[in-house]
């Protein structure tokens, strides 16, 4: 896949290290990856460097980030075995960042080695902090930032979230893409009750001392309880995650997730904020995979687990968030208003798309455009991708355990 060389300043600007992953304990900072986003854009110089001044001066949660406190020069790096102890334990994010960071060098800066050496032990907590880990390391290796890269590790080490891979069951619904998977999700959520019976109940089944470092996070801390105990609706698997070539798999998850998107839109015809994580997340996970088949032999089946791992962890995402899994009908009827093999005309403009991305405050939103331009260049300018390139999210109100990240926007 080619990829795009990233401008002076925002390489720059992705090299930048004043500030924490993290902020009022348990937000990702998005301030880089809406810098890639711009600069892919073609955003001005005058724009990007005023989104950076005016994230890191205020966020659009009118909360402000986290500065470092230590010096890096100052910071002793983690040792492999600290690595290895500090997973998932949201702590000591600046050492491992240090680690990666020698470990970089014994490679003699080749980050695609560095990825191909530790992602693949990672992967699996793919679901930690809403996804951002993820986000970060692709997005970084989607600008080519060694620095960024490196943090991008750290993060998914620091937030390791996921499912034990030994509950996922392969071939379990004989089921050929995507969308036929999620309305049968869909259908399994409702008619039993799986938000009273899996989700509430799980809920209630921890106390404070699961998981204590998340309480704070209010959904992450809940997200973290439906992924240890997780139902066969997420983990009985559908053929199409065996059968399926990775390349058929990465489009049809795209189109499939798009859908999802746009079905989940409230009735201003806002965005969802939990899909939309999905597909950014994706477009992440795709960029570190790209990576990992450039390694050694073997890649393909790490992979593919990396892939049903997304899939199951999205299944839990969407059921724990808000009101549940869409709903069967509201799945059908947008695969029908969106048909897949319906196109936009060869001269669409995106002029207009994209200059309303690259004016927004609201980083997922300039992400969302640039991830479904690419989608629509790259695979046939399906319509779907256009439709949700416009339907912006709305920044959600954001506070120590709000339930914030709903499939119905604060708007409905």
């Amino acid at each position: 896949m080619k990829g795009h060389e990233t401008r002076p300043l925002a390489r720059a600007i992705l090299a930048d290290r004043t500030y924490d992953i993290e902020f009022c304990g348990y937000l990702s900072n998005h301030a880089k990856h809406a810098i890639i986003a711009l600069d892919r854009l073609q955003a001005s110089e005058k724009r990007v460097q005023e989104y950076w001044d005016k994230y890191t001066t205020l966020t659009p949660y009118n909360l402000e980030l986290h500065r470092l406190e230590q010096n890096w020069s100052d910071i002793k790096p983690a040792s492999r075995t600290e690595w290895e102890h500090y997973r998932g334990q949201k702590s000591n994010w600046q050492e491992q960042v240090a680690f990666m960071q020698q470990e970089l060098k014994a490679l003699d800066q080749n980050t695609d080695q560095l990825v191909q050496k530790y992602a693949p032990n990672l992967l699996s907590g793919i679901a930690g902090a809403l996804t951002h880990g993820i986000i970060h390391l692709g997005w970084a290796i989607d600008a080519r930032s060694p620095w960024m890269i490196c943090e991008g590790l750290a993060y998914l080490n620091f937030c390791h979230l996921g499912i034990d891979e030994s509950v996922l069951h392969s071939d379990t619904h004989i089921e050929a893409d995507p969308m036929t998977s999620f309305q049968r999700v869909a259908n399994t959520f409702h008619t039993e009750d799986l938000q009273r019976q899996w989700i509430e109940a799980t809920k209630n089944a921890y106390d404070e001392s699961f998981h204590r470092e998340l309480v704070p996070a209010g959904f992450q801390w809940q997200l973290a309880k439906i992924l240890r105990e997780p139902h066969p609706v997420a983990t009985h698997l559908p053929t199409w995650l065996d059968k399926s070539n990775i390349e058929e798999i990465y489009e049809s998850l795209y189109q499939a997730t798009t859908w999802l998107y746009l079905a989940t839109r409230d009735k201003r015809g806002h965005g969802n904020f939990v899909v939309l994580h999905a597909l950014t997340s994706l477009w992440g996970l795709e960029q570190t995979c790209r990576v990992l088949e450039k390694g050694t032999a073997g890649m393909e089946d790490t992979i593919r687990i990396v892939v049903k791992q997304y899939y199951a962890s999205l299944i839990c995402l969407l059921c724990t968030a808000g009101k549940g899994f869409p709903t069967e009908a509201a799945l059908k009827k947008i695969q029908v208003t969106f048909a897949s093999t319906k196109i936009d005309p060869v001269d669409t403009d995106w002029s207009g798309v994209v200059s309303m991305g690259i004016a927004e405050s609201e980083e997922h939103n300039i992400k969302l455009v640039y991830v479904m331009k690419e989608l629509w260049n790259r695979y046939g300018r399906w319509h779907g991708y256009l439709a949700a390139a416009k339907s912006f999210t709305v920044t959600p109100n954001i506070g120590p355990g709000e339930p914030a990240f709903s499939v119905d926007s604060k708007d409905s």
